[in-house]
């Protein structure tokens, strides 16, 4: 059985790297450069991956991740939408990756520190999460 901070984490985890990835999709779709392109799809697997590890964990615990709450998987959509119509050249669309990126890191970063009493499997995904999100916003920088 999961304890409450495993819970919470595991829930971060799911939320964080469904809207990144879904994101990162529709951003992909916006992108004219190749080698971006290429980044983006790579990082996109990574959060589905996350996302299947994390809602593994919970399901095995007899659990279902938490939804993205509709308004801010619609406003994130609307967002991007909004922000790759005017333009959508490399530097503009790694700029957005990058401000994503690093809301994400925050919040996931928030919810380790919250949740001391989450079991070290728990923590050691969050922070393989972490770790990868900012190596990623690090390969961002080079199409800024």
């Amino acid at each position: 059985m999961l304890q409450k901070n495993d819970v919470d984490i595991l829930n971060t985890i799911c939320k964080n790297s469904r809207m990144a990835y879904d994101s990162t999709k529709q951003v992909i779709g916006k992108c004219r450069d190749k080698e971006l392109g290429e980044y983006l799809k790579s990082q996109k697997n990574r959060y589905a991956d996350a996302f299947t590890t994390a809602r593994k964990r919970l399901e095995d615990a007899g659990m279902r991740p938490r939804s993205v709450p509709v308004m801010q998987s619609a406003m994130a959509q609307i967002g991007i939408a909004l922000k790759t119509a005017v333009n959508n050249d490399r530097s503009h669309i790694a700029e957005l990756m990058y401000d994503g990126t690093n809301m994400g890191i925050i919040d996931i970063a928030r919810s380790v520190n919250h949740s001391s009493h989450a079991a070290p499997e728990t923590i050691s995904l969050a922070k393989d999460l972490l770790s990868g999100e900012e190596k990623y916003a690090d390969g961002l920088r080079k199409f800024l």
